[in-house]
């Protein structure tokens, strides 16, 4: 039979001991399907529509969502994550304004999964002084239960026992039934039983004239005995205070406006006064502070999230990057919606009833504020010294043996290795395959355009015999080189200048050789790429070769707002086709592409690893708010990598002579490793 159904049914009460009393009355119940109340659509003439009003505010949850929407929060609160229809059992409001009444003693609420298959019960209790409980049920075949009861129903019984539950599920009979058990013993029982027939309009009509306030005889028989047990001086138990339904946490009713934005909740939420909402087991997302909604509700966006994360407001309780892809695998399978007015209106007054409307704060003190033109040589400096001059310490700690702040080069997958083989091994291997890649000869020039710390033109000096110049605009970076250079006698073949590119002149000994910059042109900007790539043509001689390692973002050029605020102001990434395109330009000749995406995620997780291993000495470096953006940005960046969202590539170009010639190899295998 499908809802809505109108039960013509018989509920009683009986207490066992000590005194033994009962009673007994008919009435009638609705059986709704919640997708039905929410939309209106319980087939009713408008006259009658009265008849049935099933308000948010009169069950479990908050009173500005649905009645489904709370139910739904609530198993998911309890680690029942895939409900998608749900029947409700109860009374509905009757009467008008406030004459109106509605009491249920229990409200029933049977959820089902996408195939039909029941996923729980949740049996939502209500005593007389407006207070509710909810409890989560998984039936047994038969529709039996057990739970502990936990919330102050009667004056006369403790909040003490074992409820055991029948909560078969509803057909063309219900019949739902409770025993309390304390001490051994059955000590009170209530049961609704009867026969449902379709709620057509002449049903409902009939049954209003003859039953019109059907609620409220329910209500006044409980106080009526009640007040028989007093009157036989049965004691007492006082009522204890904040028994109100859990899901009136603040935990709750965030989980409840996730839900509604993405659809499913897939993290566990801890608020600022302890309470939890969602599946258990999952990361969980900790709001140390109302300050994190509130800069939410001023940006809410991967801005605002990011803010509040960094000033500690906001943490991670479990592994972040599960965190992050699980939320990004519902945001793949629903993009949040543009919410409309109705909506902005009731997570407003939920953003009231959780205190965190106020003025916008002010945002973390290390957020980047760049001021110029864009990728003014003045501007770029600054850019450049925000992220790579926070401290060489810092990247000693954070990098390999080499300081390569760039993507590795795995043999294979590390966690296929044996335990020997490590980032160090994996840099050397990528700085081995770029001098292959270049065609390095002992006695030939290269230049490193951004060179950071060196690692690239110290090994082609050393490994390959090679005149190695480097360029940065970093001091830090290049006081480090220097350093090194004199440190290792090879002050004779290796220079470092700081230098933008577009200021590196043509050597009098004529054109380099090779040209390298890896993972450099990120920081070039849209407005510059072409002036780049000419530069890159103009200092190679002909014949020579470029590579270009180069990070690549399909839809999000700057890597989103926490990039651009707090890791690399003013970065631009670009598909790897329109990268090609632009290096070709001014006359490079593209000869090979190969994608190296899984191993950045290699990379990354190495990084992030030795963060957490010297995280006191990174803290003690940088701060609790660096080391935060370092733990967030790992964790993001190797997710991206991880997931294609974004790619990384090594482009090998060749500046033909004027003949055509590109002295390229006829096969790739001189540079296998």
């Amino acid at each position: 039979m499908r809802a809505p159904v109108l039960y013509d049914v018989r509920i009683g009460h009986l207490r066992a001991t000590p005194v033994r009393r009962s009673f007994e009355h008919r009435s009638h119940l609705w059986l709704v399907d919640l997708d039905d109340v929410a939309a209106g659509e319980l087939g009713l003439p408008r006259w009658l529509a009265g008849q049935a009003r099933f308000e948010a505010a009169d069950h479990v949850g908050d009173p500005d969502r649905s009645i489904k929407q709370n139910v739904v929060a609530f198993a998911a609160e309890h680690g029942v994550d895939d409900v998608a229809r749900v029947l409700m059992l109860a009374h509905p409001r009757a009467g008008a304004g406030r004459a109106s009444h509605v009491f249920n003693p229990l409200s029933t609420h049977w959820c089902y999964r996408a195939d039909g298959s029941p996923a729980c019960v949740v049996a939502e209790v209500h005593n007389t002084y407006g207070e509710r409980h909810a409890y989560l049920l998984h039936p047994d075949e038969a529709g039996r239960a057990e739970v502990d009861k936990e919330f102050y129903v009667s004056p006369f019984l403790t909040v003490a026992g074992r409820y055991r539950m029948s909560v078969a599920s509803p057909g063309e009979r219900v019949r739902v039934a409770v025993e309390l058990h304390q001490d051994g013993e059955r000590v009170f029982s209530a049961w609704v039983s009867g026969t449902g027939r379709p709620a057509t309009a002449a049903r409902v009509a009939a049954l209003a004239l003859r039953r019109p306030l059907p609620a409220l005889k329910g209500s006044a028989l409980i106080r009526w005995h009640g007040l028989r047990l007093w009157a036989r001086r049965l004691p007492i138990t006082p009522r204890q205070t904040g028994n109100r339904v859990a899901t009136s946490s603040p935990a709750a009713r965030l989980a409840a406006l996730v839900t509604e934005v993405l659809g499913d909740l897939p993290l566990r939420i801890r608020a600022w006064d302890g309470s939890e909402a969602g599946p258990a087991g999952a990361p969980t997302v900790v709001i140390r502070d109302r300050r994190a909604l509130r800069r939410l509700l001023w940006d809410p966006d991967e801005l605002g999230l990011a803010r509040a994360y960094v000033a500690g407001e906001l943490d991670v309780d479990g592994d972040l990057a599960d965190g992050l892809s699980r939320v990004w695998a519902l945001v793949r399978a629903r993009p949040p919606r543009l919410p409309g007015w109705r909506d902005r209106l009731r997570w407003a007054r939920a953003a009231l009833r959780l205190g965190v409307v106020g003025p916008r704060p002010a945002p973390p003190e290390a957020e980047a504020v760049l001021a110029g033109e864009k990728h003014t040589t003045h501007r770029d400096s600054d850019a450049i010294k925000y992220h790579y001059d926070q401290s060489n310490d810092l990247y000693a700690a954070l990098l390999d043996e080499h300081m390569a702040y760039s993507c590795a080069y795995f043999r294979q997958d590390p966690a296929l290795e044996d335990g020997d083989y490590d980032i160090t091994d994996a840099q050397r291997d990528k700085l081995e395959l770029v001098c292959r890649k270049l065609g390095l000869q002992p006695g030939m020039r290269l230049l490193d355009v951004g060179c950071g710390w060196g690692s690239l033109i110290l090994y082609a000096a050393e490994h390959h015999g090679v005149h190695a110049t480097g360029v940065t605009i970093s001091a830090q970076q290049r006081d480090h080189v220097e350093k090194l250079v004199a440190e290792r006698g090879l002050a004779d073949r290796v220079t470092v200048r700081l230098q933008d590119y577009r200021d590196v002149p043509v050597p009098v000994e004529g054109r380099y050789d090779a040209v390298a910059s890896i993972e450099m042109s990120e920081h070039v900007g849209q407005e510059q790429y072409r002036v780049y790539a000419a530069t890159l043509h103009r200092l190679v001689r002909p014949g020579g070769r470029v590579l270009v390692q180069a990070m690549s973002h399909p839809s999000a050029p700057g890597g989103g707002a926490f990039i651009e605020r707090y890791v690399a102001p003013d970065m631009h990434m670009r598909p790897t086709w329109d990268t090609v395109a632009m290096l070709s330009a001014p006359g490079l000749e593209l000869r090979d592409v190969e994608s190296l995406r899984e191993h950045y995620d290699w990379t990354v997780s190495a990084w992030a690893r030795r963060l957490e291993e010297r995280w006191d000495e990174i803290v003690g470096l940088v701060g609790v708010a660096g080391a935060r953006i370092w733990r967030l940005y790992l964790a993001g960046g190797g997710l991206t990598f991880r997931e294609g969202r974004m790619g990384v590539d090594q482009v090998l170009l060749v500046r033909p002579t004027d003949d055509g010639g590109s002295g390229m190899p006829p096969t790739r295998a001189g540079w296998a490793l």
